[in-house]
């Protein structure tokens, strides 16, 4: 029986300077059935010059050039759409994937929707800094979306979904992050499954699309929670046996953004905390909803 054809989503973007490496390890897969689909978002460095090079050597590779640039959300969708398999892997382009990750995954997914494994921590010189993504969250597994309102420990470089799950929402590029809600759908139209093994190195570095979420500037606390807003809002218009929660959460986090002592998170957390904040890496959640966020906001503007 022919393996299942996997397709590997990459979008780039400027990403010249740790491209080549992960390219390299795409090609070194050791999975037998799958195809190499890349959408550049009109990059102006040598992207896409070292792209060509790499689609030249190698036929599974199938190159997507922009006219106009689209911005990470719809450059993912538009590779996502263009590929041919049944099953999809989403990849960014400044990691390297170990030589088993498909097979990995591919052999473990079973009847899930979704599947992602574990990751590890290195620098921009490859060198690991001694910690895995589970390490730092509880990783989520199930059918309970409510674990996936808040936070997620879902990686978009760790997943392998089933194409079918494109076909359940038509508002994918509302939303800034483009595999939170693939997880969501994963979650609510079937099943998500965790692996255990550590197949990616993920780089941390400063130029990553990642980075201004984990570095703390003045404001960016307030942006975070409007996102965390406007993920709800998103959330609730999607069709879901949960929609009712998702609206509670919703109004008790509006209530509390606008409040100078208001206890609806507070009490929200209480309520449903272990599911929500499931994968939260803080341990005790409900610690920063004791006060309101306007208050909070007065006692520590530099902060927030």
């Amino acid at each position: 029986m022919k393996e299942p054809l996997v397709s590997i989503a990459l979008a780039t973007y400027n990403g010249e300077k740790f491209l080549a490496q992960q390219m390299d390890s795409l090609l070194a897969q050791d999975y037998p059935n799958l195809e190499i689909v890349i959408s550049d978002d009109c990059s102006s460095d040598g992207t896409w010059t070292i792209l060509l090079s790499y689609a030249e050597r190698d036929s599974r590779i199938r190159l997507l050039p922009c006219e106009t640039n689209l911005g990470y959300v719809r450059n993912f969708i538009r590779v996502f759409m263009a590929c041919k398999g049944e099953l999809i892997s989403p990849c960014d382009q400044d990691d390297i994937w170990y030589s088993n990750k498909t097979s990995r995954l591919v052999e473990e997914i079973g009847d899930s929707t979704l599947i992602y494994c574990n990751n590890r921590y290195i620098d921009e010189k490859n060198i690991s800094l001694g910690v895995t993504h589970s390490d730092k969250v509880n990783m989520i597994f199930g059918s309970d979306v409510r674990q996936l309102l808040f936070c997620t420990s879902i990686c978009g470089h760790t997943m392998l979904f089933k194409k079918e799950l494109l076909n359940f929402n038509n508002q994918l590029v509302e939303f800034p992050y483009i595999d939170w809600v693939i997880s969501f759908l994963a979650a609510e139209h079937g099943y998500i499954k965790y692996l255990n093994e550590v197949l990616v190195d993920w780089r941390q570095h400063n130029t990553s699309t990642t980075f201004h979420i984990r570095n703390k500037q003045k404001g960016s606390k307030a942006k975070n929670i409007e996102s965390d807003i406007r993920m709800l809002e998103l959330f609730s218009k999607l069709e879901s046996t949960q929609k009712k929660f998702i609206e509670d959460a919703k109004k008790s986090l509006i209530s509390w953004f606008n409040s100078y002592i208001g206890f609806s998170m507070l009490i929200f957390i209480f309520r449903y905390g272990s599911v929500t904040h499931y994968s939260h890496p803080a341990k005790f959640p409900f610690i920063k909803y004791m006060l309101g966020y306007k208050l909070k906001k007065i006692l520590n503007a530099k902060y927030y």
